[in-house]
């Protein structure tokens, strides 16, 4: 028995996907073949009024709204020269409802100017939009050139050691920072300046890619309808995600992936959290699609996965206070990637991951292998997150995009565009400026922060599909 919705995502529409109702299962399945379009159709146009009203009730409410800023915010892209970094470049100014300027900061000049003169083939500048090419080695303390910077956005992993960006960041009192780690050390050690952020009047989005970051907001709403179906509490949590071709995004996302294999993945057992020695096993198949007439059914389908460690699954579940498990994992396409690497950790000792220097040359060992593949491997993203109620009761969400590299950049551009409305940029935003350093959970936990969110991160190009499903676990 399981009630469904899914939406196919026109990413140049924004709407805001109808929410589940509270009917039985069974009924809503017998029901939906003549209903479905006339309900769909009347959902829409009134979620269209509602939230319009919505948000004018708020812009009158709220006392604690920035005011407007007079001047384009100007954006920081550390990793700017790279794939992700470009693709976040190109995406914010597509989608900012005024002018923005971005400096792509990187090492190479001769890079430097290859990536503006790639966003400037896509991207029409004659809206007040700007893009320069600034050099700068960020893993040099203090040399950021931060003066006269409304956003920091940092793109360029791996994030294995300290938060020194974020905490330049916050010396130069950077009104906007977001990042996509995922180290759960690295992210204790941000959350930890979250008082001396709000005493510095400045935002933090930590985490803020694709997976985690949309991943996370994800897992919020799916708990968020386990609640309105009745289930007050939640058991488990469970992440998977399903990656082919790496659009050129290079060396960087191997070697984070190496890194991972020697270290704990991050999961909660039996309500408490217990970090496992598991990266790089325990395979399983996932069903990365609702049923088989969802559109993720066709991309994607079932895949093998094995856990990794992703961050989510140790601090969403630790948001929500789950009583029972969380698990990661990942998988990738050709298949034999997964066997390779399955085999590979089983060989070599975990210390040995943890070091950076072999993690880099195993990296930019296989990197011919896998640019050899991804000729021939059609690039594409999955995520499924699947929340369960100790009645058992569960909720499932598949989202799919033609792309890893830029669902991860489109997903920051979009934490950053939602950051730069709240500090007054283009006009009042109706939702308040409120300092502090946060995961994307955190900031989900606002129902109609929630929701605009949704709005922004399911409907970017290349969405292949997005869906919702409750119904009773196996």
């Amino acid at each position: 028995m399981e009630l469904s919705f899914r939406v196919e995502v026109n990413p140049l529409r924004l709407w805001r996907a109808p929410r589940l109702g509270t009917s039985q299962p069974g009924n809503a399945r017998r029901s939906s073949s003549t209903n479905k379009s006339a309900l769909t159709r009347a959902s829409c146009a009134c979620l269209v009024f509602f939230s319009q009203f919505s948000r004018a009730s708020r812009r009158s409410k709220s006392s604690t709204v920035c005011k407007a800023q007079p001047s384009r915010p100007r954006l920081l892209l550390l990793g700017g020269c790279g794939r992700i970094g470009t693709a976040a470049a190109v995406h914010l100014m597509k989608r900012a409802p005024g002018p923005l300027e971005v400096i792509l900061a990187g090492r190479k000049p001769e890079r430097g100017k290859e990536a503006v003169e790639e966003v400037k083939a896509e991207v029409e500048l004659g809206q007040g939009h700007d893009v320069s090419f600034c050099q700068v080695d960020w893993q040099k303390p203090g040399t950021l050139p931060l003066d006269g910077v409304d956003v920091l956005l940092h793109t360029a992993g791996p994030f294995d050691g300290e938060p020194t960006v974020l905490q330049e960041a916050l010396e130069k009192r950077v009104p906007i920072y977001v990042d996509v780690a995922d180290p759960m050390s690295y992210l204790d050690a941000a959350e930890a300046l979250d008082d001396k952020f709000r005493d510095a009047e400045c935002m933090a989005l930590c985490s803020a890619g694709a997976f985690p970051g949309f991943s996370n907001i994800l897992a919020m709403e799916c708990a968020q309808r386990l609640r309105e179906s009745g289930s007050n509490e939640l058991q488990d949590l469970n992440f998977s995600y399903f990656t082919a071709g790496l659009g050129g995004s290079g060396p960087v996302n191997l070697l984070i992936t190496n890194l991972g294999f020697g270290d704990p993945v991050p999961v909660f057992q039996n309500g408490k959290y217990a970090p496992q020695m598991v990266a790089g096993s325990e395979m399983r198949k996932v069903d990365f699609f609702l049923d088989e007439g969802d559109p993720a059914f066709k991309a994607v389908g079932r895949r093998d996965v094995w856990s990794w460690p992703f961050p989510e699954a140790g601090t969403v579940p630790r948001r929500l206070k789950i009583q029972g498990n969380s698990s990661t994992g990942m998988g990738t396409a050709p298949g034999i990637w997964n066997d390779i690497l399955v085999a590979l950790v089983s060989l070599v000792p975990r210390e040995l991951w943890q070091q950076r220097g072999f993690s880099e040359a195993l990296a930019y060992f296989s990197l011919p292998m896998v640019w050899v593949t991804d000729q021939f491997v059609k690039e594409t993203h999955a995520m499924r997150v699947e929340a369960t109620s100790p009645d058992g009761r569960n909720c499932v969400c598949v989202q799919t995009h033609q792309s890893f590299r830029r669902c991860v950049a489109q997903s920051a551009a979009e934490f950053v565009l939602h950051l730069l409305e709240r500090r007054g940029f283009w006009g009042a935003s109706p939702f308040p400026w409120q300092p502090g350093v946060y995961l994307p959970e955190r900031l989900a936990e606002d129902k109609e922060v929630r929701e605009e969110l949704l709005e922004r991160l399911t409907t970017t190009e290349g969405t292949i599909s997005c869906g919702f499903q409750l119904g009773e676990s196996c």
